[in-house]
This record gives C-alpha cells, sequence and structure tokens, in this order.
C-alpha cells in the first residue's frame, strides 16, 4: 500500500515537471497560437484589418487543387495501363 502511494506521488511529480517544461516552451505556445488563429479564421473568417501571412500575397490557391487533380489523374491513367497523351508541340517555322 505504501509502495502504490510512493509510487503514485512519484508519477505525479514527473507529470508535473513535464507539464511545467511544456508551459514554459515558446514552441508549444506558436503552436497552440497558430492552431487557435486556424480555428478562429475557419469559424469567423479572417479579419481584414489584420496584414497578409508569410506567403500569402504570392499565394496561387486555386493552381495547387489542379496539381492535384491532374496528379491523381495520371495515377489513374497509369494504373489502367493507358499512356498519357503527350502535350501538343508547337508548330515548327
Amino acid at each position: 500500500m505504501a509502495l502504490g502511494r510512493l509510487l503514485w506521488t512519484v508519477l505525479l511529480s514527473v507529470e508535473d515537471r513535464f507539464v511545467n517544461q511544456l508551459l514554459r516552451s515558446p514552441t508549444f505556445h506558436r503552436g497552440v497560437r497558430r492552431i487557435h488563429r486556424t480555428v478562429e479564421d475557419l469559424r469567423y473568417g479572417r479579419d481584414p484589418s489584420e496584414p497578409l501571412r508569410q506567403g500569402e500575397a504570392t499565394a496561387e490557391p486555386k493552381r495547387a487543387g489542379n496539381f492535384l487533380k491532374y496528379f491523381i489523374d495520371e495515377l489513374r491513367n497509369q494504373a489502367r495501363g493507358r499512356p498519357t497523351e503527350p502535350p501538343p508541340s508547337p508548330p515548327k517555322k
């Protein structure tokens, strides 16, 4: 019985140290902040007064979806054994 209590006390102590170390970590707080911002953006939309984040000014979100669709089509064609048609070559001068 005393050994169980001692073991329980040691486990709680280790857990407390781990939690305290985690809560002091700037990396943990950056991760939580990023998750919170993403959830808030999804729920309520972007704040128009907030400045653009890194990479947003040049991002083209539609192109990523087109690439994914093209890639999946290519995989399907290869699995079915159909060769992919090459793009038309420019006319020769």
